[in-house]
């Protein structure tokens, strides 16, 4: 079920993302269009911003560290 999420990657991810291997990249944009299918998807464990906004943090491909926040007001991750 689509629930209209889109998600959105800062500066140092979107950098990240051009130096990977296209495998891996690809791999890892289909975690992303799959957070974006279930933004209630819970990580290995949360953490908190500075200013204490609440974060998922998971493990993914096996080496890379992701970590996302839903903004639900505007179906965002």
């Amino acid at each position: 079920m689509n629930l209209g999420y889109r998600y959105a990657l800062d500066e140092a991810a979107y950098e990240f993302l051009g130096k990977l291997p296209r495998r891996e990249r690809t791999r890892l944009l289909a975690f992303f269009r799959r957070l974006a299918d279930n933004p209630f998807l819970p990580g290995d464990y949360q953490a908190k911003t500075a200013e204490l906004a609440p974060l998922e943090v998971m493990l993914v491909e096996g080496d890379i560290l992701v970590t996302w926040h839903a903004d639900h007001a505007v179906k965002e991750i």
